[in-house]
């Protein structure tokens, strides 16, 4: 009961926001009591304390699941990470041109003044983690000899950091998850137009 309550509220917090939802809704969505709800969480904020932690893990856990594979090309991992968004994408926009919130870290950004440092130690701990995994991917296209020495680390890892967290607002703006595939593949042919290595670029 408590993972079903948690799976009901995800889904409410990222669709709805923190104001959008109540334990009532969440119980009658998984034909419990308010009372059980409160015995189990406490309140809201509480609630939204374990949501938190569960957001934050399981994005560091899924970016350094796509960007840290050692045998996985650069081109392999960024194609993973495209999967990735595609799925949370697909989840809360069940319908064409849905204009739905579908990231969790987006909806936090979005309840910041309401949150807090919940959300804010949260979205920092992500950061961190998209900045040193994709850091390692970018320095492991380096070794494997996909991109030249001279590749500016920093600079390639912070233009896809930044790439990554606009996602999901470019959906709500279009209703169509095309123009993040456009993005993503615009990304690859400038990071490889500018620093892969001449003989690979010829063969």
């Amino acid at each position: 009961m408590r993972q079903q309550i948690l799976l009901v509220a995800e889904d409410f917090y990222v669709l709805r926001g923190y104001d959008g939802f109540s334990f009532a809704h969440i119980a009658e969505a998984v034909r419990t009591t308010r009372a059980n709800i409160h015995h189990l969480f406490g309140d809201k904020l509480q609630l939204m304390a374990e949501l938190t932690e569960k957001f934050a893990s399981d994005a560091e856990e899924r970016i350094a699941h796509h960007w840290t594979q050692a045998d996985d090309s650069f081109s392999a991992r960024l194609g993973a990470q495209l999967s990735d968004l595609r799925r949370f994408y697909n989840r809360f926009n069940k319908t064409p041109g849905a204009r739905n919130v579908w990231s969790p870290l987006s909806r936090l950004r979005l309840d910041l003044p309401v949150l807090g440092k919940l959300a804010t130690r949260a979205l920092r701990r992500v950061d961190l983690a998209y900045d040193r995994c994709l850091r390692q991917a970018v320095m492991d296209a380096i070794d494997r000899g996909e991109l030249v020495s001279s590749t500016p680390v920093d600079d390639v890892s912070r233009m896809l950091r930044m790439m990554l967290l606009s996602c999901a607002p470019m959906t709500q703006d279009t209703g169509d998850f095309g123009e993040i595939e456009k993005l993503f593949a615009a990304m690859q042919r400038m990071i490889f137009a500018a620093w892969s290595r001449r003989d690979r670029r010829k063969s």
